[in-house]
């Protein structure tokens, strides 16, 4: 009798470690220009959602001259805030979540960002890194 109250127990457990197993992918773009340096990473699960969190920061010395600024980043699922400002240590984090039913990023998808501040634009394109892609189960 115990061992068949083992074999069952051992098979719950197998059972429900399984049912937790989730497969993600992640990709990860960025970008350093003179005044700004960008991270996008990308987290899709296999429950069709995709999570983009984002990452600017001011490569400049006195951060209390940008003042507020508008930024996009264009590619699948783009998102973009206007009057927005820097932390103290300036940088500016954001993050969006989209159900990728239809289109997802890959390693071919192209990203660009824009910044607007104190009337100057800037727009540059976040290379994908190198092994970028990383699948992963949790």
């Amino acid at each position: 009798m115990p061992l068949k109250l083992l074999v069952l127990l051992v098979s719950s457990l197998l059972l429900l470690a399984a049912c937790g197993v989730s497969d993600s992918t992640m990709f990860r773009f960025s970008e350093e220009t003179e005044n700004w340096s960008a991270q996008l990473k990308v987290t899709q699960t296999s429950d069709d959602y995709e999570t983009q969190d984002f990452v600017l920061e001011y490569m400049g010395d006195d951060v209390d001259a940008i003042g507020e600024i508008t930024y996009s980043v264009d590619s699948v699922g783009s998102f973009a805030r206007s009057g927005v400002s820097l932390a103290e240590d300036g940088t500016l984090r954001d993050s969006n979540k989209t159900n990728t039913t239809n289109a997802k990023v890959t390693e071919n998808t192209e990203v660009k960002v824009t910044v607007k501040r104190n009337g100057n634009t800037e727009s540059f394109k976040l290379d994908m890194d190198v092994q970028s892609e990383i699948r992963r189960k949790k």
